[in-house]
C-alpha cells in the first residue's frame, strides 16, 4: 500500500523542522497524544525515510538514553511550501555534540511549556519567534535578523553582537491589553560565570549585553514584529540545576540594574510550569519566587503528572 502523509503526520514533521530535534515525550507534549501513539507513528515515518532516530544520553551521557528524532532531506522536501526555510534537515549530523543537543533540548522544553500556557490560559496569547519558522508568518519580512547588534557610544565601527536563545511575547487579552517582551538564555552550566577577559560567552558578559540592549532601546525593533508598544523587557535565565541557580543569582544581584532579569531552574519548570511562582527576580533568592504572568493569574500548569 502506498504511503499517505496525513494531516497529523505533516504537523509532526513541521514541529521537528521548527525545533530541529525532538524526543518522543516532547512530541507528546506538543501534540497532546500519548507516547505509545507517538512511537507507533514515528516508526512508520522512519520506515518511509522521512525522519531518522539517534540514541542520546542526556547530560554528559548520564541518565536514561532516549531517541532523538531528526528530519531527513526527504522529510524536508515534503515541507517545501514556504512554511519551513531550507537547511533545517540534516541536523542529525550534529548528534556527536552532546552539549549542543542538551542545550537545544532544554530550549525546546521551554517552548513546549510556553505552549501549555496558551492552551490553558485563554486570557493570554504567546508568540514565540523561531529562526526556523517562515519569516512571513512572523510578520518580520525576509531580512529580519535574530542577531542583536547594538552600537557602542558614538562609534559606528564598534558594536555588541549576540544571538538570544529565544525571543517571545506574552500578551494579555481584554480592555487592558498589554504585551511583555522576553528574551531567553538557557544555561547548561558549562559556561564560565565571570572570566578574567571579556569572553562573549561568559554569563557576566551576557548580562552586560542585555543591560546595554535595555539602555539603548534597540529592543523596540520588536514592536513591529509583535504589533505592540513595548516598554522594556525581561531576560529569563533557565538553568540546569539548583546550584547553578544560586551562582547565577549571586552574579545578577551584584550587577545592577538587574531587576529585569528573572531566573529559574529546569526542575521548577517541569514540576510546576512556567506560569507558576518559580522565578527569582533580580537574583534575590531570599525573597519569595514570582510568576512571569504576575500575581493575579499565576498558577501551576505542569506539562506532565511527573517530572520530564
Amino acid at each position: 500500500m502506498e504511503f499517505a502523509l496525513n494531516k497529523n503526520d505533516r504537523k509532526l514533521l513541521v514541529s521537528i523542522a521548527e525545533h530541529k530535534v525532538l524526543t518522543v515525550k516532547q512530541i507528546s507534549g506538543i501534540s497532546q497524544r500519548s507516547c505509545p501513539v507517538v512511537r507507533r507513528r514515528i516508526r512508520v515515518l522512519e520506515m518511509e525515510g522521512l525522519i531518522i532516530l539517534k540514541m542520546h544520553g542526556y547530560g554528559r551521557s548520564r541518565g536514561r538514553p532516549e531517541d532523538l528524532i531528526f528530519l531527513t532531506e526527504k522529510g524536508a522536501a515534503l515541507l517545501e511550501d514556504g512554511r519551513i526555510p531550507s537547511g533545517n534537515a540534516g541536523t542529525q549530523d550534529k548528534a556527536d555534540d552532546p552539549f549542543s543537543l542538551d542545550h537545544l533540548l532544554l530550549i525546546n522544553w521551554f517552548r513546549i511549556h510556553l505552549l501549555q500556557i496558551e492552551r490553558l490560559l485563554p486570557q493570554v496569547s504567546v508568540h514565540y519567534l523561531s529562526p526556523n519558522s517562515n519569516p512571513l508568518a512572523l510578520n518580520t519580512g525576509d531580512n529580519f535578523s535574530f542577531s542583536e547588534r547594538i552600537p557602542v557610544g558614538n562609534r559606528p565601527e564598534k558594536f555588541i553582537q549576540f544571538i538570544p536563545d529565544g525571543v517571545f511575547s506574552i500578551k494579555s487579552k481584554g480592555p487592558e491589553e498589554k504585551t511583555l517582551l522576553f528574551f531567553l538564555e538557557a544555561d547548561m552550566g558549562t559556561e564560565t560565570i565571570a572570566g578574567t577577559n571579556q569572553n562573549p560567552k561568559d554569563i557576566r558578559q551576557k548580562v552586560l549585553n542585555y543591560q546595554e540592549l535595555f539602555r539603548s532601546g534597540s529592543y523596540k525593533r520588536y514592536e513591529g514584529v509583535f504589533n505592540s508598544k513595548l516598554n522594556g523587557f525581561r531576560l529569563l535565565f533557565l538553568v540546569n540545576s539548583p546550584a547553578r541557580l544560586t551562582s547565577l543569582s549571586r552574579l545578577v544581584r551584584e550587577m545592577p540594574p538587574s531587576d529585569f532579569i528573572w531566573l529559574t531552574a529546569q526542575q521548577r519548570m517541569f514540576s510546576s510550569g512556567l506560569s507558576a511562582k518559580i522565578w527569582t527576580r533580580g537574583g534575590r533568592n531570599d525573597e519569595p519566587p514570582q510568576s512571569i504572568l504576575g500575581p493575579k493569574i499565576a498558577c501551576d500548569l505542569p506539562l506532565f503528572n511527573s517530572n520530564a
